[in-house]
């Protein structure tokens, strides 16, 4: 198992907080963010408005958890964010794929297509760093 954090590791991480932190932002603005995603300015209400904030205060939470990974040393330290990430992801994929009926189609397409290209990423991490892939670079 390889023991330092390999370059493809560490550019997932970039990745994941860049789009991590759009996502925070966005769902920090439930007036902008719940419209769009249920496709209705009347779709505002008090409990949207405070799913909309937990939602933001989560991808916050893995936001920074994708920076630390890219300040960490070795693999081990970085490990359970990998699968945690992982996990996160494809309940996310199962919950919007559940969830077309609320969403506007195109942002649960777009949901869907994101969170796709970071599991992708995130188990390519994961199988390099266990060495179960050879390094992509």
């Amino acid at each position: 198992m390889a023991e330092e954090i390999l370059k493809f590791t560490k550019l997932t991480f970039i990745i994941h907080s860049i789009i991590g932190l759009i996502f925070s932002i966005l769902f920090f603005i439930p007036d902008l963010t719940v419209p769009i995603f249920l496709g209705s300015p009347s779709a505002l209400t008090l409990e949207t408005h405070m799913m909309s904030l937990t939602i933001g205060s989560l991808f916050l939470g893995l936001t920074v958890s994708s920076i630390l990974g890219i300040l960490a040393k070795e693999w081990k330290q970085v490990k359970i964010v990998v699968i945690c990430e992982i996990v996160w992801l494809i309940a996310g994929i199962v919950t919007t794929i559940i969830s077309f009926a609320v969403f506007e189609i195109g942002m649960g397409v777009l949901t869907v297509i994101v969170d796709i290209i970071m599991i992708a990423l995130f188990c390519l991490t994961f199988l390099q760093q266990e060495d179960k892939l050879k390094p992509l670079f």
